[in-house]
């Protein structure tokens, strides 16, 4: 990644997201740009005087980033339009391979989480955004990805490895069984044995795929990835796996009108980022 763009409301939890973007550039040689924008006040003078503090309060943030020297930083405060708008014309503008945002202070439920900020430009966005929840202590370590090996879900592991190339990662792929009937059990149990049989061959053929991506990326390198298929809605699985796992990235992809909608985020997406265990990365096909 050549460069990172960091959109901050400059908030009391705006420094976690701001770490990572800091962490992330140094570890990624890439720029990075961090944009803000203003609340629409009609006072020309003050906007100014606005301008001039969110510009120092930036500045502040770098200082005390003792790696910040090494990092080519960019700063953008915007005083007119919506800060969604912003922010994706900061991205189409400077030709951004990666947003990062903070979790907003009302994601943590689906109803508080739609008509926020990172929820319109997640719909939105063309490009990989990372949303930051925790202060980070270090590169990504513990990494799940969920997948329907689909190709959004493909493009979200590799996206999660130029991220982390030495982190650890665990695929994990949901489906669910109809319900058995008494008068259907044993054509349940055969369509339980196919189903089973069809999402390993799968998973096996999604694994080699990518191993052998890596290894072709990585100058040959070997990248071991943990796999695991449970039967089980996607949303709750992928949490619980989190939790056990402690993971500190959970990847997904969104793709179709499962997960993305023109008019609104939907379906694990949603959920993930509505209220998620640890930092969420998603990535469109």
């Amino acid at each position: 990644m050549k460069k990172i763009l960091l959109a901050t409301d400059l908030g009391p939890s705006c420094d976690r997201a701001m770490e990572r973007a800091l962490k992330l550039a140094k570890e990624q040689k890439a720029k990075l740009y961090v944009v803000h924008a203003l609340p629409g006040y009609k006072a020309k003078a003050l906007r100014s005087t606005l301008k001039q503090e969110a510009e120092n309060l930036i500045k502040g943030y770098l200082a005390d980033y003792k790696d910040a020297d090494d990092i080519e930083v960019m700063i953008d405060v915007a005083q007119n339009g919506s800060p969604e708008t912003h922010i994706l014309n900061a991205t189409q503008k400077v030709k951004a391979d990666l947003i990062i945002m903070g979790m907003h202070s009302k994601a943590k439920f689906r109803d508080m989480f739609v008509g926020t900020t990172l929820e319109r430009v997640a719909r939105k966005i063309t490009k990989p955004l990372l949303m930051v929840k925790d202060k980070p202590t270090g590169p990504y370590q513990s990494i799940i990805t969920g997948i329907d090996f689909a190709p959004a879900s493909r493009s979200a592991l590799r996206t999660a490895m130029e991220l982390s190339p030495h982190g650890v990662f665990e695929l994990i792929h949901t489906y669910q069984i109809p319900v058995a009937y008494p008068a259907t059990a044993e054509l349940a149990l055969e369509t339980y044995a196919q189903t089973e049989k069809a999402q390993n061959k799968a998973m096996i053929a999604f694994l080699n795929t990518e191993a052998a991506y890596f290894k072709k990326i990585h100058n040959g390198q070997h990248k071991k990835i943990n796999e695991k298929l449970v039967e089980g809605p996607a949303y709750d699985m992928l949490v619980k796996d989190a939790k056990t796992w402690k993971a500190d990235l959970i990847a997904i992809g969104a793709h179709g009108n499962a997960i993305i909608t023109p008019s609104k985020l939907g379906g694990v997406a949603e959920d993930i980022l509505a209220n998620p265990p640890c930092d969420v990365l998603l990535v469109r096909e």
